[in-house]
């Protein structure tokens, strides 16, 4: 599941990650993606941090809250909340791995592919 309100970077991650044989849902927003992850059960979230209405934090702490164990991907420009980068309070909150924008194909891919590894060896 891809979680962003940015249209293009949604189709264009959707595009990518097909290109890689991955089904894709995508959500335009953390309200819509809670709605989504209990009924598709994804194999993981990538989420942007910052959405209007509700953000990659509210995502992460609503999955968390309902114990769903998806692992979630983390992604964002950068950022920070008072002392800390956004990133950092994403990994704190339970995010699997983080990844800052811009990024490269290659970089995300291998991310993906090692959390879901991560996720298979029960880790």
């Amino acid at each position: 599941m891809v979680v962003d309100d940015d249209p293009d970077l949604l189709q264009s991650l959707r595009v990518l990650l097909e290109s890689y044989e991955y089904q894709v849902i995508m959500a335009a927003n953390a309200a819509a993606a809670i709605a989504a992850v209990s009924a598709q059960s994804p194999d993981l979230v990538l989420t942007d941090i910052y959405m209007p209405d509700a953000d990659g934090f509210e995502l992460i702490n609503a999955l968390r809250r309902h114990n769903v164990t998806v692992p979630v991907i983390a992604m964002s420009g950068g950022g920070r909340v008072g002392n800390y980068d956004n990133l950092s309070i994403a990994t704190h909150l339970g995010a699997a791995a983080v990844i800052d924008k811009p990024f490269s194909n290659a970089s995300l891919i291998e991310t993906i592919e090692r959390v879901l590894a991560d996720r298979a060896a029960g880790r």
